[in-house]
């Protein structure tokens, strides 16, 4: 019964992605003009290798937008009604959470999925179109900089990485009353949460109150996940960073169960 109620739940998210091809396109253009705009420009600036420092950063923007549609499918299921019939289903609080998570990684996979097949479609377009004296690095100035990631190491760390954003999504569904309600809980959480992380520079040169702010943020231990499958740039070690990630899903997963035992299940149901 549990088996059956945890691959509804995802099957249905599963669906509702496949059908917002808008949503997939945009994780898709979103990384693309991150990497052209502020790849670009602070290549300029900074020179070295910064697109190769940008890169994982950019892939876990694409796991931190595509895990957090998890909390905004709680939204809409409370707005909708729908969660008052997973609410009276015959499975404990948190089998719902855990599943709408599980539902919003596996979205966010995807989504990262289809970013890295656009950028490797791209090397190849680079490679091939460079000995006939056609230079794409003049347009796109990361093709041929980039470090491709060992997947014994991305495979498993994206997978951790999409589960700690969506479990923060649902986290923030949680708390939110209303569509209206998450759309700016998200807009107060997630641009705070990457910008204060080690996606876009080191942590370490960072003013002393803003690096303890990044080390307190499960996110920045995402992104050094990726900085160790790109062997780029890793700040902490990777039995750490995974370590911590784990913590911090569990303890958002946590507080969300009791938030939604306490408000989120209950309100529907009375209504």
């Amino acid at each position: 019964m549990l088996m059956h109620f945890y691959w509804a739940v995802i099957r249905r998210e599963s669906q509702k992605l496949l059908k917002q091809r808008d949503r997939l396109a945009a994780a898709m253009v979103r990384p693309v003009l991150w990497l052209w705009i502020i790849g670009g420009g602070m290549q300029a600036l900074a020179g070295g290798d910064y697109t190769a420092r940008l890169l994982p950063g950019i892939v876990g923007m694409t796991l931190l937008f595509g895990g957090m549609v998890g909390g905004l499918s709680i939204a809409l299921d409370k707005d909708a009604g729908t969660m008052r019939l997973l609410v009276t289903a015959p499975v404990k609080t948190h089998h719902i959470l855990i599943a709408k998570t599980l539902g919003a990684a596996i979205g966010a996979l995807v989504q990262m999925g289809l970013l890295i097949a656009l950028l490797l479609a791209l090397e190849g377009l680079y490679t091939l179109l460079f000995p006939l004296g056609f230079d794409l690095q003049e347009i796109l100035p990361w093709v041929g900089r980039t470090l491709w990631p060992q997947l014994h190491v991305l495979l498993p760390g994206a997978a951790l990485a999409a589960l700690a954003c969506a479990a923060l999504g649902v986290l923030c569904g949680t708390f939110a009353k209303s569509i209206d309600g998450f759309a700016v809980m998200m807009n107060f959480v997630i641009f705070p949460v990457f910008f204060f992380s080690g996606a876009l520079y080191p942590i370490d040169p960072m003013p002393a109150l803003a690096r303890w702010v990044a080390l307190v943020n499960p996110f920045s231990y995402c992104v050094d996940l990726l900085r160790h499958a790109f062997s780029s740039h890793a700040e902490f070690g990777l039995m750490f960073a995974t370590l911590v990630l784990v913590g911090a899903t569990v303890a958002m997963l946590i507080v969300a169960t009791w938030k939604f035992s306490q408000s989120g299940a209950a309100v529907p149901l009375n209504q």
